[in-house]
């Protein structure tokens, strides 16, 4: 483990983000100049090749330099964000720079020695190559201890509880919780998940040079206003960065923005909802449309051999549809591939009446873990949501999203009573918010509450930061059942 000053550590991590960048651009470079002198060239023969040297990018070098300053200007050398926001600055920045680029190389009339396709090139590969090196480099960093910043959280309650499994979970921001101090006597000396409860409050500036602390954590959400205000005083004036955790939980804050009244000494947060703009609404289901078709040929594909796979192991029919509720609370029949004995339902039935458990277990998730209705295939298939590629389908007819809430049934109306309204104003989605935050592991009431969530802060970079979400949880089969 790496030790440094407090200001030695951020230039180390300046320097070694600036190196990172510098390594994803010249990786950019190479894809995009391997595609035009190979790709190209056998696409369209007469198009002249360009001499492919090290001194070629060299004599260039202002242009990665271009890059550095647009990732600059969006503070992403000196701020710890998560990942899928701070690989949303990125792609504004690269797209930023590249336009940059390609507008310095026509007006200086450099297009005898800069080709365009391989600039072009170099953006499209930009966008996934910076933030995986990005992410696999902060990784190394985190290990070795330059990307770690010491971290202590006032409040061991709930709030600071969940401050601390997000930090875990986000090791991208680089935040390393060291522990936690709290006014309650009985929580001193208790470890919470491996991290201790060191003392009282009031000796946080102890702690700060003790531990040597980069960044404290208010989660104290219930704390009253004047001694909050009071509290975030005294420890802005012994530390350079301090969060706060306002009494918000629940509200849709993705899409807002402040403004200050200075004089009354408060601020204003102005929260918009995306999904009520026809706009929004039209941009969505154009990307739907879009990623849908581009896939098509690949997913007619696998249905096939799946449903082969499927008629070959039970009778009956490969696809199914059922009714589901859709936009505006009109019902749709969504399509599935079959994963049960053609009997379930009369199966269903005999178990509940049987076992006091499994019918409790089916109340609150609408779902059985052991479920003995599904057939072998039907398991693999739901361990890996591919029995839900037919909804693709329902998203070309216009029924269903690719991103969205889940498909509820007309029986479940009752239970999401509350929250209908909200859920029925966008389709329904073949994957969602709830699919990336623990799948079938998450209660019935959670499950409703991120939907609800999902509506309300809805953007198209929330959308795509699903979709590689959900590959990744479908390939690790995490949470599903």
């Amino acid at each position: 483990m790496i030790e440094f000053t407090k200001t030695m550590r951020r230039l180390v991590q300046i320097f070694c983000l600036i190196f990172i960048d510098l390594a994803a651009f010249y990786c950019s470079l190479l894809i995009a100049w391997v595609l035009r002198a190979e790709v190209v060239t056998m696409l369209i023969p007469d198009l002249p090749v360009f001499f492919f040297s090290y001194l070629h990018f060299v004599s260039f070098w202002w242009i990665p330099v271009v890059f550095i300053f647009f990732i600059a200007y969006e503070n992403l050398y000196t701020s710890n964000n998560p990942f899928w926001d701070e690989t949303w600055h990125l792609v504004k920045s690269i797209t930023l720079a590249s336009i940059m680029v390609f507008a310095i190389v026509s007006l200086g009339k450099m297009s005898d020695r800069v080709s365009r396709i391989v600039l072009v090139g170099m953006w499209f590969s930009s966008l996934f190559a910076f933030p995986v090196f990005r992410l696999w480099g902060k990784k190394l960093l985190y290990g070795i201890g330059v990307w770690k910043e010491r971290v202590l959280i006032l409040g061991a309650g709930n709030a600071g509880r969940l401050v601390m499994e997000g930090l875990r979970r986000e090791k991208h921001m680089g935040f390393d919780v060291i522990g936690f101090l709290d006014d309650d006597d009985k929580k001193k000396g208790v470890f919470i998940q491996g991290k201790k409860v060191f003392g009282a409050i009031k000796y946080f500036p102890k702690f700060i040079k003790e531990l040597g602390i980069g960044t404290i954590i208010v989660a104290m959400p219930s704390l009253p206003p004047q001694r909050l205000a009071a509290l975030t005083s005294r420890i802005q004036n012994c530390i350079p960065n301090t969060m706060i955790i306002p009494d918000l939980r629940g509200i849709a804050l993705l899409n807002t923005e402040l403004f200050h009244l200075f004089r009354e000494e408060i601020f204003l947060m102005s929260i918009k909802n995306n999904l009520k703009s026809r706009t929004n609404r039209t941009l969505k289901m154009l990307f739907d449309l879009t990623v849908s078709i581009i896939s098509i040929p690949l997913l007619l594909l696998v249905i096939g051999v799946i449903g082969l796979i499927i008629r070959l192991e039970t009778p009956g029919p490969v696809i199914y549809a059922h009714e589901r509720i859709g936009r505006k609370g009109k019902t749709f029949k969504c399509y599935k591939f079959r994963t049960m004995h053609r009997d379930a339902e009369e199966k269903l039935k005999e178990i509940l009446d049987k076992d006091d458990a499994v019918r409790n277990e089916w109340e609150n998730n609408w779902k059985l873990r052991d479920d003995p209705r599904i057939t072998r295939v039907g398991r693999f298939l739901r361990k890996t949501s591919l029995d839900e590629l037919p909804q693709i389908f329902n998203v070309i007819k216009g029924e269903m999203s690719l991103v969205g809430p889940r498909p509820y049934l007309p029986r479940e109306r009752v239970t999401i009573e509350k929250s209908i309204d909200v859920i029925c104003s966008a389709r329904p989605g073949i994957t969602g918010l709830w699919q990336v935050s623990g799948r079938s592991t998450t209660g019935y009431k959670y499950r409703v509450k991120l939907d609800s969530w999902y509506i309300m802060n809805w953007s198209l970079w929330l959308d795509i930061a699903i979709i590689f979400k959900t590959v990744r949880a479908v390939v690790r089969m995490e949470g599903a059942y």
